[in-house]
């Protein structure tokens, strides 16, 4: 995951240094919901889908004539799951930071009113807090991959929907093993947001 966030990394520098003259930087603040579900390697343990809502600010570096940038939050993010073993809601506040590589879809004359993107990249997240469950233990860092679409309009507003597939394990549970093997579950989850640009 270092190699991962280290090749967005050097891509935003390459996108900012190739022609400084020409590139724009846009502040926002951005707010949605999150509808999140945990795949588990083993059946012992079910969860239902539960939403969510997020948070907080992102920074935009883009080349607006090759249409290409970089899109980077930092994003206060609650995520419920109902767990069918215990019959309890599991509750987790993080900090996430996803790093996306964008691409919006240059449209002459239209663009200046609406512009489809698309996005792609880590996000990494920071546990803040959960509700206490003496059988599972909760990963401090999580570390997902994002896939998503959206639209900006009039320059200003952008809708985006994301898709989060889990890289790493978010929940281990201790109470049981099968066949001498954890039972560790991943998130995976739809984050929709609307965002203002400065």
């Amino acid at each position: 995951m270092k190699h991962i966030a280290l090749t967005t990394i050097i891509i935003a520098i390459a996108i900012t240094c190739s022609s400084p003259a020409q590139a724009q930087v846009r502040f926002g603040v951005k707010g949605g919901v999150t509808i999140n579900e945990l795949k588990w390697n083993k059946d012992i343990v079910s969860s239902d889908n539960r939403a969510g809502f997020t948070a907080g600010l992102m920074i935009e570096i883009g080349m607006p004539v090759v249409g290409l940038g970089i899109d980077a939050s930092a994003l206060y993010a609650h995520r419920e799951n109902e767990l069918y073993l215990e019959g309890a809601k599991l509750k987790r506040d993080y900090i996430d930071f996803p790093i996306n590589v964008k691409y919006k879809l240059q449209i002459p004359v239209l663009s200046k009113v609406i512009s489809p993107f698309v996005t792609t990249g880590p996000d990494f997240a920071l546990l803040l807090g959960d509700t206490e469950k003496a059988d599972f233990s909760t990963r401090k860092w999580n570390t997902s991959w994002n896939v998503g679409f959206g639209v900006e309009l009039f320059r200003k507003v952008q809708v985006h929907a994301n898709y989060g597939i889990g890289l790493t394990k978010a929940f281990e549970y201790i109470g049981k093993e099968v066949d001498s093997t954890p039972v560790k579950g991943k998130d995976k989850y739809w984050t929709i947001t609307a965002a203002y640009m400065f």
